[in-house]
Parts: C-alpha cells; sequence; structure tokens
C-alpha cells in the first residue's frame, strides 16, 4: 500500500515537473549525461572521493568507490595471455565461444584474481583494478609484472 502510494504521489509529482524518489536509483545516466565522467570510466558518485571505474574492471579486493584508497591497476589482457590456459587454447586453437574455450578463459580469469589477490594483499592495495583512475590525475601503481611472476611460478 505505502509503495502504490509512493508510486502515485511519485507520477503527480513528476506531471508537475518535479521528482521523487524511492530510494537509490540503479540505473546509470545514459552518456552524454553530467553524472557521467566519460564514456570509459563510469558513473560520477559525488561520495567516491574522485575515483573513476566501471564495475566490471575490478579484479579484486575493494569494489565500491567510496571506500577505495590505495588501489592498484594491472594489464588484464596481458596477464590473460600469459596463463597456462589461454596458452593452451592458443596452441590447440580452441575456439573461444565454444564450451572448452568459455571454460579455459574461466579458468584463466580465476587464476589472475587468485595471484592479483595474493600480490595486492603483499603491497597493501585496497583492489586491483583493469582500469581505474583518480579525477586529480594520481598515479595509480601498476602491478601487472608481480602477478605475472605470481602466475607463471604456478605453471
Amino acid at each position: 500500500m505505502k509503495t502504490q502510494r509512493r508510486l502515485m504521489i511519485g507520477a503527480l509529482c513528476l506531471g508537475l515537473g518535479g521528482s521523487v524518489s524511492a530510494g537509490p536509483s540503479t540505473t546509470p545516466p545514459a552518456v552524454g549525461d553530467p553524472g557521467r565522467a566519460d564514456a570509459t570510466m563510469g558513473p560520477l558518485d559525488p561520495l567516491s572521493h574522485g575515483w573513476r571505474a566501471q564495475a566490471e574492471d575490478n579484479i579484486c579486493g575493494i569494489s565500491n568507490l567510496n571506500k577505495v584508497s590505495n588501489p592498484a591497476v594491472v594489464d588484464y589482457d596481458a596477464l590473460l595471455a600469459a596463463t597456462p590456459q589461454m596458452k593452451r587454447a592458443k596452441k590447440e586453437k580452441i575456439d573461444p565461444d565454444s564450451p572448452e574455450g568459455k571454460l579455459l578463459r574461466q579458468e584463466a580469469g580465476s587464476l589472475i584474481t587468485r595471484k592479483a589477490e595474493v600480490v595486492r594483499a603483499q603491497r597493501g592495495h585496497c583492489g586491483v583494478w583493469k582500469a581505474i583512475r583518480h579525477e586529480d590525475g594520481r598515479a595509480i601503481p601498476d602491478i601487472t609484472a608481480e602477478v605475472l611472476a605470481a602466475i607463471r611460478s604456478e605453471t
């Protein structure tokens, strides 16, 4: 009943040019909206303390931009290519869209996540990302070499 009343009040307010929200929106703003940093780095969040990233770019560690303090980045494509699973897929010419190809990619991603988590904890980073930036332009440490060494040490 309360939800129905909120919806009716919201519709009335919208008809009058106002706005009402029954809770936080899960729909990101459209590209070109003032609520976006740019087309590649995701919506602006006034509570994000200046960090800009896409949720799907988080590999491990803290993913909430409101809590990010000391992130690191990796060259995910380079790490992916260095995994035994992707080397096998390339060597055996396994179709990436086949069930076996998808399984190998999933296993490679899990290996990268495990190794990135170890390096993240050792180096004291809060999270590891494929891409993240700060609005003030600060440098983000790249830990690709350390994660790559950890992947190679497993094989």
